[in-house]
């Protein structure tokens, strides 16, 4: 009788232990942030150039995710035709979009400007860059860029050297502000994926739905040029 007791109390302790590393992974499940990424450049690119860049954005972060939902064609390269509906239908793990790009809007792209902006009224932000003309070509104010029509995209500009933004940024007051990528990626157009990437880190301090709202009243109250990742993302 005693070793049957002996058993049935290791049994219950091992089914106790196993159901709270259980409920330790649901839990961490639950609070994955997954940052659904959009680009131009070729299916290689992101593994080799933007997936280190993230990794060492996000530092301790283990909830943190990026996944790639650049629509491609058979030979890996960005594929535009199928953009829309990508931005409408994402996995469903997805918390908020990030686009490494932006440029001039026309025809061809008020269909991206409309689901963008179904989606931010759905609840999904959009995290975006503020692009910058080619050079020779002449600069743009935001107003006449795809996301600068896009209704209440996050534009975020990149800072180098004493407060100057990339040469050649579009500009306008659609952007919420400019900030600086860590010194040994200052100047390569990271500094908006490392704000999406610092976002994700604190995303759960707030319910989604708040965070747009936050970013704006943070911008009206302070007298800053640019706000700072911390001045955005803190409380």
């Amino acid at each position: 009788m005693q070793n049957i007791a002996l058993r049935l109390i290791a049994f219950s302790l091992l089914f106790s232990g196993t159901t709270t590393v259980s409920l330790k992974a649901m839990a961490a499940e639950d609070n994955k942030v997954v940052i659904g990424y959009f680009s131009t450049e070729k299916q290689e690119d992101f593994e080799k150039k933007i997936t280190p860049v993230f990794e060492a954005f996000k530092g301790g972060c283990k909830n943190c995710e990026l996944v790639n939902l650049t629509p491609y064609d058979d030979k890996g390269n960005y594929s535009e035709k199928d953009l829309v509906a990508k931005v409408k239908s994402p996995p469903p793990e997805v918390t908020f979009y990030f686009f490494s790009w932006n440029k001039k809007a026309n025809d061809q792209t008020k269909d991206l400007i409309q689901a963008l902006g179904e989606k931010v009224d759905s609840g999904k932000l959009v995290i975006a860059p503020t692009g910058h003309a080619a050079e020779g070509e002449p600069g743009l104010a935001l107003n006449r860029t795809v996301m600068g029509q896009a209704k209440d995209v996050i534009i975020i500009g990149e800072i180098i050297g004493n407060e100057r933004m990339i040469p050649q940024s579009y500009f306008g007051p659609e952007m919420m502000t400019a900030i600086k990528a860590p010194k040994e990626y200052q100047g390569q157009g990271y500094s908006p994926l490392y704000f999406a990437t610092r976002l994700a880190a604190v995303w759960n301090k707030r319910k989604p739905a708040e965070w747009l709202q936050h970013f704006k009243t943070k911008k009206i109250k302070s007298r800053k040029i640019w706000l700072d990742e911390n001045d955005l993302l803190g409380r």
